[in-house]
């Protein structure tokens, strides 16, 4: 039996009758600081899972443990093993980073280095992405290719870019066949490069901020639904901002806060909105906008995060909540995410920005050099399959090979019953059509819906700075892992292809160019 938690839904994962690469990883991670000590505030509970799940609703919001860099450098280990841990005020067992639903949020500035020691102690195989960042894809550092042993431990180290956008970004495993039971059972957390605030008019200076981490869970018993088989359309889905239920915030009269909501879960989609409140834009997947813009809600697809200013209305009770959102295989319904009370002394009310200097700028007026198409299906065998123009992912396959310094465009589409959020890895682009309409793009982002039954979404891309192999996926990690993915190859002058890390020549049968 289920446990009956939330007031919810039955959440679809694709995953009947996929032949998966890996099964379900399990986690728990040691808490490391900048200074390598460990984390003594939290111990993991070495117990069987409990029979049941009760959260504890209406807590006040809890922030996610921070990490920062120390001179130049964030130093970070992570010891993965399958555990009881509380979740919402009730035991339950997970595959969490740290121990604790929501992974340690990792503060770094541009130019600065992180190091991730990542101590896999589970049965399987996993690795890890840090997702948005315009960093190196090839060696130790944002490599997906890379493959964790179990018992095995492994280094990642990633130099970020001095002129990277600062905003809110994230990281998580990254296993084919395994990624969405992976981020299901906990392996994921924040990712946040640091410098906003130097791009927003002063006056925002020493202002509060938040990070709303969302994503679910489905529980059976006092477990979290991971393995394979297991996830089903008549188990409830529990949601959850920063491991919490329905937690509560406070804000006061004409105060202004930066919230950073960031979408960390496996397959649900979000259409978040602040009853009284309107939430406006300053960063989109980690890119700041050119041009801001006021939204009464917005769409979080699976990995999608938004930078905004909220400005504490009248006194009163509001309510941050999804709204129905019709995904394709069913309407996802309205639900409360947490409650806010604005009270206590007014605050100054500060003009919100119209326009920011961010340093990405448009690539819509640069020469395209190719041009493309990519189709996202179904495919229509007994077991599951999920295709891009016609195949599932081959990891010894190159399905395109860009030069680096170019910008391509692509076109994507979606005859499929249900929406596919592309996303691209190292590379942000910019949306240029929806639909056949012009879209008026605010800034660059990494995380796209494209439209069902028939939707269109021309991107272009740009492929700057790093060579080497990566990939773009539908980040419906079920989809993702059920093959709706391929592999990019950014070629160097003179550089011809080569197969993907532990590739094999003989099985490269995607024509390159």
């Amino acid at each position: 039996m289920c446990a009956a938690v939330d007031d919810g839904r039955s959440l679809r994962l694709v995953r009947a009758g996929v032949d998966l690469f890996a099964t379900a990883a399990t986690a728990l991670c040691t808490l490391v600081t900048a200074s390598g000590a460990p984390d003594a505030g939290r111990t993991a509970q070495q117990a069987a899972p409990p029979s049941s799940w009760t959260p504890v609703a209406g807590r006040p919001l809890r922030q996610p443990r921070e990490l920062r860099s120390r001179d130049g450098v964030l130093k970070v280990e992570l010891d993965a093993r399958r555990q009881v841990i509380d979740v919402a005020g009730a035991p339950l067992e997970a595959q969490p980073f740290n121990g604790r639903l929501v992974g340690p949020t990792l503060r770094v500035r541009p130019g600065e280095r992180l190091e991730v020691t990542i101590r896999n102690g589970t049965s399987e195989r996993t690795n890890i992405h840090y997702h948005g960042l315009h960093v190196n894809p090839t060696g130790d550092a944002d490599n997906v290719f890379r493959v964790f042993e179990p018992a095995s431990t492994v280094r990642s180290v990633v130099e970020l870019p001095r002129d990277h956008p600062p905003g809110t970004y994230w990281y998580h495993v990254h296993f084919h066949g395994s990624t969405e039971e992976q981020v299901m059972g906990g392996m994921s957390g924040l990712l946040i490069v640091d410098g906003l605030e130097q791009i927003l008019p002063r006056r925002f200076r020493g202002i509060r901020e938040r990070a709303l981490a969302l994503r679910d869970v489905q529980v059976d018993g006092g477990s979290i639904v991971m393995g394979q088989g297991e996830a089903a359309p008549d188990k409830p889905s529990t949601w959850l901002v920063n491991g919490q239920l329905r937690p509560t915030l406070s804000l006061a009269p004409g105060e202004t806060q930066l919230w950073r909501i960031a979408n960390i879960g496996a397959d649900l989609f979000y259409d978040v909105a602040l009853d009284g409140h309107r939430l406006s834009v300053v960063a989109e997947d980690g890119s700041p906008v050119w041009r801001t813009r006021t939204a009464r809600h917005l769409v979080l697809p699976p990995g999608k995060r938004f930078d905004v200013l909220v400005r504490g209305g009248k006194p009163g009770r509001y309510g941050f909540r999804s709204r129905p959102y019709d995904e394709g295989f069913e309407l996802l319904p309205a639900k409360r995410l947490a409650t806010l009370t604005v009270g206590g002394k007014r605050r100054p009310r500060l003009a919100l920005p119209r326009r920011l200097a961010t340093p990405a700028p448009p690539i819509a007026g640069r020469p395209v050099t190719r041009r493309r198409t990519f189709t996202f299906a179904f495919g229509t065998g007994t077991a599951f399959t999920a295709l891009i123009n016609g195949k599932v992912f081959d990891p010894h396959a190159i399905g395109v090979t860009p030069r680096l310094g170019t910008v391509e465009e692509w076109t994507l589409r979606n005859p499929s019953s249900e929406d596919h959020p592309f996303h691209i890895h190292v590379n942000d682009f910019q949306v240029m059509s929806v639909n056949g309409t012009p879209y008026r793009a605010r800034g660059l982002q990494d995380v796209v819906v494209v439209p069902k039954n028939g939707g269109e979404v021309v991107i272009r891309n740009r492929f700057e700075d790093f060579t080497g192999h990566f990939v773009f996926h539908c980040h419906i990690l079920g989809h993702e892992d059920a093959g709706m993915m391929q592999t990019v190859q950014v070629l160097g002058p003179g550089q011809r292809p080569t197969p993907p890390p532990d590739g094999d020549h003989a099985a490269l049968h995607a024509a390159p160019g």
